[in-house]
């Protein structure tokens, strides 16, 4: 979308000295019949409106676009592209800024040196956005001070490129202890995935052997030296529960500290716990009291993403009641593993579960800093 028409103006600190001096000069010059003195003093006046009238045209027409991914996550760099270009018959402009408002209240600047009709002058970046957050449109507002720094001129407008930000996803180490989902789910909730462990060790492939497990770059330098092909060997599944319902709350007793940071955090650690369910495929659900308690289903792709999505706007619940957060662990089916997520201490809430025929697995959202988990594009 193009930039306002009418850019506005506003005389820098600069320009009022110019405009001090030359008045001053031009009063002297007058008061002592110094024609020289006044002289100066003229041209510096006549200056002034002049170079407003400069700046002025060296922001018309112009139109800045953005190229960029329309969804990532917080802390994780991404590549943006921006191109600035000027409408027919403008003329060229020099040294204009854009100020660009991402998603989280974070705003960045971007410099242009020189622009003209015939060409568009791009500017390739790597941006890190650390906050989530989620716009339907991206303003700017495009600066220069051109010439010399009397006036500065800006104009606004958005860029129609939709971008929304999930939470950087944060993995706890309790997911990883092994044995974890065996303490935590009874046997009758519980089943062996489907997905392979790490690789072992290659051999020659048999009969039988799937070939989903055939290693491409081994068979073809057996098949080089005159063998067959080569098979991967890889660990037994692992030992997961058939689902797992994710409770996220923000319930704490009397006198209990809220600070902001940790329900950003908070909401880390869920989509990382979110995503490493998905990833070795336990089917899922989220309850959560700033959605009101409502049940989410993660089963696939599409139900994370617009999980994500949701997460990516959520504001912290208030006011949420110990009889609550129990009438959301009742309405738990008894034979689903359940994980807790809160951004309160642990203490202010423990007293809150309930015991249930399986196991509660509570993960603790640690003031220390994390390493964030990287996604794979």
């Amino acid at each position: 979308m193009p930039a306002d028409a009418s850019p506005r103006t506003e005389m820098t600190l600069r320009g009022a000295m110019i405009l001090a001096a030359a008045l001053l000069a031009f009063l002297i010059g007058i008061a002592r019949t110094d024609g020289t003195l006044a002289s100066i003093g003229l041209i510096g006046l006549l200056l002034v409106p002049f170079s407003a009238w400069l700046g002025k045209r060296n922001m018309r027409g112009l139109q800045l676009h953005c190229q960029a991914a329309s969804r990532t996550y917080a802390g994780q760099p991404f590549p943006l592209r921006l191109q600035l270009e000027l409408a027919r018959n403008s003329g060229t402009a020099q040294a204009v800024s854009a100020r660009i408002q991402f998603p989280g209240e974070f705003s960045q600047t971007y410099n242009f040196d020189h622009v003209t009709v015939d060409a568009v002058v791009t500017t390739e970046e790597i941006v890190t956005l650390p906050r989530r957050g989620e716009r339907g449109e991206l303003p700017y507002l495009l600066g220069s001070e051109f010439p010399l720094g009397i006036w500065k001129h800006s104009c606004s407008g958005s860029i129609a490129h939709a971008l929304c930000i999930y939470p950087g996803p944060l993995v706890s180490k309790k997911l990883s202890i092994p044995g974890l989902w065996r303490d935590a789910a009874s046997m009758a909730g519980t089943t062996y995935g489907a997905m392979s462990g790490e690789i072992r060790g290659l051999r020659p492939w048999r009969a039988g052997d799937s070939l989903k497990r055939i290693h491409p770059a081994a068979s073809v330098r057996a098949y080089a030296r005159g063998t067959g092909l080569i098979v991967a060997e890889t660990d037994p599944p692992g030992f997961f529960p058939q689902h797992v319902t994710v409770l996220f709350h923000s319930y704490a007793g009397d006198r209990a500290i809220i600070r902001p940071e940790m329900f950003e955090k908070a909401l880390g650690y869920l989509c990382g716990t979110l995503r490493t369910l998905w990833q070795q495929s336990i089917p899922a659900t989220l309850v959560a009291d700033f959605d009101g308690w409502l049940e989410y289903s993660c089963r696939s792709r599409k139900d994370l993403a617009m999980i994500l999505e949701r997460l990516a706007r959520v504001r912290r619940a208030t006011g949420t009641e110990q009889h609550e957060l129990q009438r959301a662990q009742l309405l738990v089916d008894a034979n689903s593993s359940l994980i807790v997520i809160s951004d309160m201490p642990i203490a202010d809430w423990r007293t809150a579960l309930i015991k249930r025929p399986v196991s509660t697995v509570v993960l603790p959202v640690n003031a220390a800093r994390e390493k964030p988990q990287r996604t794979k594009r």
